[in-house]
C-alpha cells in the first residue's frame, strides 16, 4: 500500500481519498486512534487499489508528451516523435505525434501540445456549436456564446451564462471525440439550468440519450 497521510480534524467521520501520485488521504476526528484508521484503510482496501489504478491510467491519458510512452490524442494512442527545428510546432499525422522543437526540453514540449491541443479543441467546437446554437441559444432567446479553451484539471469545462462565455478544458484532446461532444451539450445547457438537477439532466438525455456512455469515458 502507498504511503500514508492522516490529516486531523474538526469532523464527524473518516474520510477517504486517493491522490493524483496514488497517495492515500486521510482525513478523520481528533479522537480517532492510528488503530482505528488502520482498521479503516484495510476494509477499504479494495476500493483504494482501483482508484490507484484509475489514478495511473488516467496520468497515461492525460500524458501531454513528455517521455517516450506515446499520447493519446481523441481516445487513439499514438507514437511520439521528436526533431530537431528552428521554431517549435506539432504535427498529428496518422498514428504518430511529431514535436519539432530547437531544445528538447519538458516546458517546451508542454507549451506547443497546449497550444496545438487547443487549436483543434476550438475548431471541434465551431463543427459541433452549430446544432446547441440553434437549439438551446436563439430558440430560448439567449445569446450565443464564446468558446474558449484553458487547461483545467478539476473541471472538463465551464459555463459562465452572464458572460455568455464557455470555457473548455485544454485536457479534453486526450479523449474520444464523443466526450467533447458530451462536455459541450453539457454546458451550453447550463444556460437554461445552473445547477445539476434533474431538470438539467432531462434536458441533456433529450439532446443526447446516450450521455451516460459518454461521460463514463472520462471517468
Amino acid at each position: 500500500m502507498e504511503p500514508v497521510t492522516v490529516t486531523r480534524k474538526k469532523m464527524k467521520n473518516i474520510t477517504l481519498r486517493v491522490g493524483k501520485d496514488g497517495e492515500i488521504l486521510v482525513s478523520c476526528p481528533w479522537f480517532v486512534s492510528m488503530k482505528d484508521v488502520e482498521k479503516f484503510l484495510y476494509q477499504n482496501e479494495g476500493w483504494i487499489l482501483n482508484r490507484q489504478l484509475a489514478r495511473k491510467r488516467e496520468a497515461e491519458i492525460n500524458r501531454e508528451g513528455v517521455g517516450e510512452s506515446g499520447i493519446y490524442w481523441l481516445g487513439e494512442k499514438k507514437q511520439v516523435i521528436y526533431e530537431s527545428a528552428g521554431r517549435d510546432s506539432m504535427l498529428v499525422d496518422g498514428d504518430t505525434v511529431i514535436f519539432r522543437l530547437r531544445e528538447k526540453r519538458e516546458d517546451r514540449i508542454e507549451t506547443v501540445f497546449r497550444r496545438t491541443a487547443n487549436r483543434k479543441l476550438l475548431a471541434l467546437a465551431e463543427e459541433e456549436r452549430g446544432t446547441w446554437d440553434a437549439l438551446i441559444c436563439q430558440a430560448n432567446g439567449l445569446q450565443v456564446p464564446e468558446i474558449r479553451t484553458r487547461y483545467m484539471v478539476s473541471r472538463w469545462g465551464v459555463c459562465y451564462p452572464s458572460k455568455h462565455v464557455i470555457t473548455l478544458s485544454t485536457r479534453l484532446i486526450h479523449y474520444p471525440k464523443p466526450c467533447f461532444e458530451y462536455v459541450l451539450l453539457h454546458e451550453y445547457t447550463h444556460f437554461l439550468v445552473p445547477n445539476h438537477s434533474r431538470a438539467f439532466y432531462e434536458i441533456v438525455e433529450r439532446n443526447m440519450p446516450d450521455y451516460r456512455q459518454r461521460r463514463k469515458l472520462l471517468k
